[in-house]
C-alpha cells in the first residue's frame, strides 16, 4: 500500500475522497481510542452513553480533517488531538449539567426493571410493593428466625438449614450420616415447634 503524506490526504478529504479519509482514520484512530479511554470513567460516572462518547470523538476527528490549515504551525496529529479532545470534553461537560442529571434519573411509568417485572406504574399502584410493607415483612421474618433459633436444638437447626436450602431427607441423611427415618422424625418435631410460633 502506498504511503501518502498527510497534507496530500487532507487535500483529498477536502475534495470528498472517502479513501483518503479512511487512510487518515486508519493512521490516527489511536487518538480517538486514547481520548475515549481518558474520559470513559467520567462518562460512566455521569451515566453517559459510551457509544455517543465515541461518536463525538469521531465527529471531532472529521472536523479536524475538514478544518486543518496546513499554513499553521501545528501538525495534523496535534490538530486532530485538540479537536477530538475538545469535542469529547464538551460532550462530557454537557452531560454534567443539572438538567441532564435529572433526565437520567427519571423513569417512564412504562419502564420495566427487567423482562419478568411489571411496568413501574403497576409497581407504584401495588401496595405489596410499598417499601414500608416490605420493611415490616423483613422485620417479621427476622423476628421469626430469631425465635426459631431459640426453640430449635443444635441438631434441629442444622437439619432446618439443610431443608430450607432444598435438600431431600435422603440427601440430609447422607450428609449427617444418619438414618432417613431419624431425619424424618426430627423434621416433624421442627414442624410442630415452628407451628407454635405462627
Amino acid at each position: 500500500m502506498v504511503e501518502y503524506p498527510d497534507e496530500e490526504l487532507v487535500n483529498l478529504v477536502c475534495e470528498n475522497s472517502e479513501e483518503a479519509r479512511d487512510m487518515l482514520y486508519e493512521k490516527y484512530s489511536y487518538i480517538i481510542d486514547i481520548i475515549c479511554n481518558k474520559y470513559k470513567q467520567s462518562a460512566y460516572y455521569l451515566s453517559a452513553d459510551l457509544q455517543e462518547l465515541r461518536q463525538e470523538a469521531m465527529l471531532g476527528f472529521s472536523d479536524a480533517l475538514v478544518s486543518f490549515n496546513q499554513d499553521e504551525n501545528a501538525s495534523l496529529h496535534t490538530f486532530i488531538t485538540l479537536c477530538v479532545e475538545r469535542r469529547v470534553r464538551n460532550y462530557v461537560r454537557k452531560n454534567d449539567t443539572y438538567k441532564m442529571k435529572i433526565l437520567r434519573d427519571v423513569y417512564s411509568l412504562d419502564f420495566q426493571f427487567d423482562d419478568d417485572s411489571s411496568p413501574l406504574l403497576n409497581t407504584i399502584a401495588d401496595k405489596s410493593q410499598d417499601p414500608l410493607n416490605k420493611l415490616e415483612e423483613k422485620e417479621t421474618i427476622r423476628e421469626l428466625k430469631e425465635k426459631a433459633e431459640q426453640l430449635l436444638s443444635p441438631t434441629e437447626k442444622e437439619l432446618y438449614e439443610l431443608l430450607v436450602n432444598g435438600f431431600t431427607y435422603d440427601d440430609i441423611a447422607k450428609i449427617l450420616n444418619k438414618n432417613p427415618k431419624q431425619i424424618y422424625n426430627t423434621a416433624q418435631r421442627i414442624r410442630v415447634k415452628l407451628k407454635e410460633l405462627i
